[in-house]
């Protein structure tokens, strides 16, 4: 169980591709249920700031979608404080807006500052098959990328005006002195995943824009189901392992973060130290 114990700045508890089904064996859906249930009893004991789900809360089929966003979030609401959502892939197996409504969201990527730490979350699925192009350089880039199956017609790219409000957005924080996680839904380097999972099309001007930032410390993602690590210009890239296969891997289906002015500490859901990283 996760430590009420703790001396950081701010602790927030996190979760990533959750893939409710609610048309699983019948079993399954019931332990799934029961377990995310159990992750948030843990939370509401811990005084947490706050909660992140990373995307793919839903596994998005079909004809169930609706019911499995119903039934995943009112679990999500058993929580009393505030949930921070990202969108991912799976996810906009319902009209996008609909999705932002059920979630609360006024926009797909947006921003916010707890404690002296500004939290960027970014939109993967921007340009995307998901999504109209809003300029003829992004369809570009979406049928660029679609002619590649090798990237994946599940993943996207951040486009133009989002890429601009990025930029703005470190600005403002490094103005303000404020230290940046970035959140997204997909890894932001290939060595962070597999061929299989794929990653944000357009990551290397995403991550080339980041390292540009005296701001930023970290970026979390989700995506890749067994979870990874590197670290790229004095830069941490943390991919959590997925909840939906937490029998494949004990060791982490949930945690926390815990910030610190120098550190950032992730734990599991047994309150064990998965990454201690040093914060510039």
């Amino acid at each position: 169980m996760f430590s009420t114990a703790s001396t950081s700045i701010l602790k927030f508890g996190i979760i990533t591709d959750i893939h409710f089904s609610t048309t699983s064996e019948p079993a399954a859906a019931v332990t799934t249920a029961a377990d995310l249930l159990g992750w948030i009893k843990n939370c509401k004991k811990n005084n947490l700031d706050f909660l992140f789900q990373l995307g793919d809360l839903i596994k998005g089929s079909d004809e169930h979608n609706q019911e499995e966003l119903r039934q995943a979030s009112s679990i999500l609401k058993e929580f009393p404080g505030t949930i921070h959502h990202v969108i991912g892939n799976h996810c906009l197996a319902l009209p996008r807006k609909k999705l932002l409504n059920a979630l609360g969201l006024p926009a797909p990527y947006y921003a916010f500052t707890a404690k002296g730490f500004r939290f960027i979350v970014l939109d993967g699925m921007d340009v995307s098959i998901h999504n109209e192009p809003e300029t003829q350089e992004e369809r570009q880039t979406l049928e660029d990328f679609l002619a590649r199956p090798e990237k994946h017609d599940y993943c996207g790219a951040v486009g133009l005006r989002q890429k601009a409000w990025l930029k703005k957005e470190l600005e403002s924080a490094e103005h303000a002195g404020e230290k940046v996680i970035v959140i997204c839904h997909f890894p932001l380097l290939p060595e962070t995943t597999d061929p299989k999972h794929g990653l944000l099309w357009n990551h290397q001007e995403i991550v080339d824009i980041l390292a540009s930032s005296t701001a930023i410390m970290a970026c979390l993602s989700g995506h890749y189901h067994y979870g990874s690590y590197a670290l790229k210009d004095e830069l941490h890239f943390v991919v959590l392992p997925a909840f939906v296969n937490r029998l494949e891997h004990p060791s982490f289906s949930c945690g926390t973060v815990e910030l610190e002015n120098k550190r950032m500490v992730i734990r599991n859901q047994n309150n064990q130290i998965m990454y201690d990283l040093a914060l510039h």
